[in-house]
């Protein structure tokens, strides 16, 4: 999982204006962050690890920031947010995974919903399990081996993979299915 905050760009709400922090994940856009956003997940993150476990934030600053100011940031957060990625204690833990996936609804607009995912086993069995559109991996993997009446302590044997069916209704993967 790479992170890059190449550009930023201004935007204004009901409080007035702020500097929106352009995430991308694996070369794609992700999300846009206001940094309050990201210094409050940092604080998250050091309440449930301690300061030492947790890479160092880029303080606040008591003026307007100048657009020099802001690039030095906008590094600065893609810095902290490279060193939770490569963080083996933090990059899969349930703070950053719903952060991650909170951060990208709120950025695409995208309403909280159910839907159904049909799930196709290695030997042609499918099935069709319901589950919200903020779940997480980890909720849908444990929904599936739950409908497939696996027991609690053989659900992290398995993975899920994302498929696409061409026009002839043959399956091929797209790639595993990560933990954002």
């Amino acid at each position: 999982m790479h992170f890059s905050i190449p550009d930023t760009q201004q935007l204004s709400d009901d409080s007035g204006k702020y500097t929106g922090y352009n995430l991308h994940l694996n070369g794609e856009y992700h999300c846009t962050l206001r940094y309050k956003q990201l210094h409050n997940f940092n604080e998250q993150l050091r309440k449930l690890y301690g300061s030492e476990n947790v890479p160092l934030f880029p303080p606040k600053k008591l003026f307007p920031l100048s657009m020099v100011q802001i690039d030095e940031r906008r590094a600065h957060l893609e810095k902290y947010m490279q060193s939770v990625a490569q963080s083996n204690l933090l990059r899969n833990c349930e703070v950053v995974v719903s952060f991650l996936q909170l951060a990208q609804q709120e950025s695409y607009g995208e309403e909280i919903h159910d839907v159904s995912l049909d799930i196709y086993l290695m030997n042609n069995v499918q099935t069709t399990i319901s589950v919200s559109s903020n779940d997480s991996y980890t909720v849908v993997l444990e929904r599936v081996c739950n409908e497939l009446c696996l027991p609690n302590t053989y659900t992290y044997y398995f993975a899920l993979f994302l498929v696409s069916c061409s026009n002839d209704n043959h399956l091929s993967t797209t790639g595993t299915w990560t933990m954002i």
